[in-house]
């Protein structure tokens, strides 16, 4: 996984620093706070979703007729 670096505007959960305050060797707590950091900022990444204006399935145009109640129907 490649190193994401955070911004000025990042703040650790408060969750993961109140889980921090329990472990006392000063060397772990940092290695679990790299850790926690990578994490959250990994979370935070949205992948891009494809444009699916191809994958509409259902035939557009009149082959729909809508009836009196509302449903859609292929009766011609």
């Amino acid at each position: 996984m490649a190193y994401i670096k955070p911004g000025k505007t990042f703040k650790l959960s408060k969750q993961t620093k109140r889980l921090m305050t329990s472990i006392v060797d000063a060397h772990t707590r940092n290695e679990f706070k790299r850790a926690m950091i990578q994490a959250e900022l990994a979370a935070a990444i949205v992948p891009q979703r494809r444009d699916r204006t191809n994958d509409n399935k259902r035939p557009q145009g009149s082959t729909y007729k809508t009836n009196d109640t509302g449903t859609a129907s292929t009766a011609q």
